[in-house]
């Protein structure tokens, strides 16, 4: 759904692949339009049609593909079988703590002697660092495991063989052109990787390294996947990754297993949340209900308090932390409200014609929020939006960027290197820490390349159609052949179908006045329901009576024990319309 702005929203209509689409319905046995919307999701193998409409935990690939698994887990097994202290090191956000807590149960259920920890976002900053490496020495630990970190941690590496520790890289972020000279790195994104599916979650490599650790000593892999596979689904849908090929077996079996988790931690937390137990979650309410609080702690306070929820096995201690974390997600949100005010007042200042990619300031802005701002700048400007906190005192600002498709950010950060003190990130997000000084160079620099590599229509928001239909095609049929998708997320959105000539039949405001409900009908179709959230002005654009083009999705409505078709739709114009 795209707020306000409809005059300026490109609808764009999937081309079709008619023989493409042709074959998979044939040898998979699936109507035309679901072998549409599976070919628009780059779905075109048969073998990879029945992976996603089927999904099977037979199907994973074997993970011994990782790249270094096998001196991984040779090194942990060594490890274990000496008593050797071994320093699990996450990262802050979701997937970084629920990759700590994983290797912190994987590893202690099979006895090694284990350390786990997070980073302070604001005391240590992101990666680890060379006090870690120091302090750990001094713990007497021989064997770091970086998991969702540790990619660029070149120095770290060095330090740690100078102390004679050993280190195991776990990460899933974009390497550089060199790799740290870590004993092992394991990540599916390196060059000579053998792993056919590269986009897991720094908590996927994880858990496909635990599963293979788990091989190795013996044990049945399903025990230990069933075990750990709440931790997974929490990890890979928080971090937004493609939930294609094993993250999709990942959400399809993680949703019902959250709910029934044996970790006291998961339970406090759905309580907190008030997310019910008693059936599967859904993808909505691991995106903004279980995953904000989580991150929150580590935005704005220690996420150590989040890892400890996610490791104890005392359930007060678990609601106890839980509670924490509910009051760090209400200090988190009112926090990015006073941010995001500044950053659009600022952003209204700037010449956005000239300017395709905002480069925002604040002296008063909180590290760990600037992240989830720039995305919400992002949605009002359809534009690759950078946020830099500024220390004044020290001469350094933290930066967090949030990017379109069109523009690779992490490329052009990548590109002036020279520009920063530290950075990571991948396509579409990456942070980074810059002298003051440099800020206006970097803006010039982004910019430029800004216009070298986008055209003005990438900075219009779009609609992207999965198919034009007529409204005798909204269906019962239709609506279950869409829920044979589920669950949505990234790389599988939500299908969305163009159905032009309704006409209004009735329409108000609801709720608080900021949503929308009509009645529509159309040739062969009867009058359906609509619902549009967050587009309550839309009523003083039309009349009853008007003919509208409208793109939707179309769902099954269920009250008072009542089941019908509702359409909800995204965007909605007068009939007549110029379509892409």
């Amino acid at each position: 759904m795209v707020q306000g702005f409809s005059h300026r929203v490109r609808w764009v209509i999937q081309p079709i692949r008619a023989e493409v689409v042709a074959r998979i319905q044939r040898e998979v046995g699936v109507s035309e339009i679901l072998a549409r919307l599976l070919v628009n999701r780059g779905i075109t193998e048969p073998e990879q049609a029945v992976r996603f409409l089927y999904p099977d935990w037979q199907h994973l690939p074997d993970p011994f593909l990782l790249p270094d698994a096998r001196i991984a887990v040779e090194r942990l097994l060594q490890a274990i079988e000496r008593g050797e202290k071994v320093l699990v090191y996450g990262d802050y956000d979701v997937d970084g703590v629920t990759s700590a807590a994983l290797w912190y149960h994987t590893l202690s259920k099979l006895r090694a002697r284990v350390l786990a920890r997070v980073p302070h976002r604001k005391r240590d900053g992101y990666d680890i660092r060379v006090p870690v490496v120091d302090e750990a020495h001094q713990q007497g630990v021989s064997l770091i495991l970086t998991c969702d970190c540790g990619i660029q941690a070149h120095g770290v590496v060095e330090r740690a063989r100078e102390l004679g520790i050993d280190v195991i890289i776990t990460d899933h972020h974009e390497p550089g052109e060199e790799v740290p000279q870590a004993l092992a790195v394991v990540n599916p994104h390196l060059p000579h990787s053998r792993y056919p599916f590269a986009d897991l979650s720094g908590v996927g490599v994880s858990y496909r390294l635990g599963e293979a650790l788990v091989q190795a000593k013996g044990f049945a892999p399903q025990n230990y996947r069933n075990h750990f596979l709440d931790l997974a689904t929490l990890g890979t849908i928080a971090d937004v990754m493609p939930l294609m090929e094993e993250n999709r077996v990942f959400a399809w079996y993680g949703l019902h297993s959250i709910p029934r988790s044996k970790r006291p931690g998961v339970q406090a937390l759905l309580s907190v949340a008030r997310v019910s137990a008693d059936k599967p979650v859904t993808m909505r309410q691991v995106q903004f209900a279980l995953a904000p609080r989580i991150n929150a702690v580590g935005r704005l306070d220690d996420a150590a308090i989040a890892l400890e929820l996610l490791t104890t096995d005392d359930p007060q201690r678990a609601l106890h932390l839980a509670q924490e974390l509910e009051e760090h997600n209400r200090r988190r949100r009112s926090e990015q409200h006073r941010i995001l005010g500044q950053a659009l007042e600022q952003a209204k200042q700037r010449d956005i014609a000239r300017e395709w990619v905002l480069v925002l300031t604040g002296e008063e802005w909180d590290k760990g929020v600037i992240g989830i701002v720039a995305s919400k700048v992002l949605e009002q400007y359809h534009r690759p939006t950078v946020m830099i906190s500024l220390d004044a005192e020290c001469g350094i600002g933290r930066g967090s960027a949030r990017s379109i498709r069109s523009y690779d950010i992490f490329r052009a950060i990548e590109e002036r290197r020279d520009l920063f003190i530290e950075c990571g990130g991948h396509t579409l997000a990456a942070g980074f820490s810059i002298r003051v000084e440099h800020i206006e160079e970097l803006r010039e620099h982004l910019n430029r390349l800004a216009h070298e590599w986008m055209s003005p229509e990438d900075l219009l928001p779009r609609l992207d159609i999965d198919a034009d239909i007529e409204p005798a095609d909204v269906t019962p049929t239709l609506v279950d052949e869409i829920a044979r998708m589920e669950p949505f997320g990234h790389g599988n959105p939500e299908p969305m179908f163009l159905t032009r000539g309704l006409t209004i039949l009735e329409k108000r405001r609801v709720g608080d006045g900021s949503h929308w409900k009509l009645t529509v009908r159309g040739e062969a179709l009867p009058p359906t329901g609509c619902i549009a959230f967050g587009m309550g002005e839309y009523d003083l654009r039309f009349e009853v009576g008007d003919e509208v083009d409208v793109v939707h999705t179309p769902q099954w409505n269920e009250f008072n024990g009542r089941r019908e078709i509702q359409l909800q739709v995204h965007d909605i114009r007068h009939s007549s319309g110029i379509i892409e």
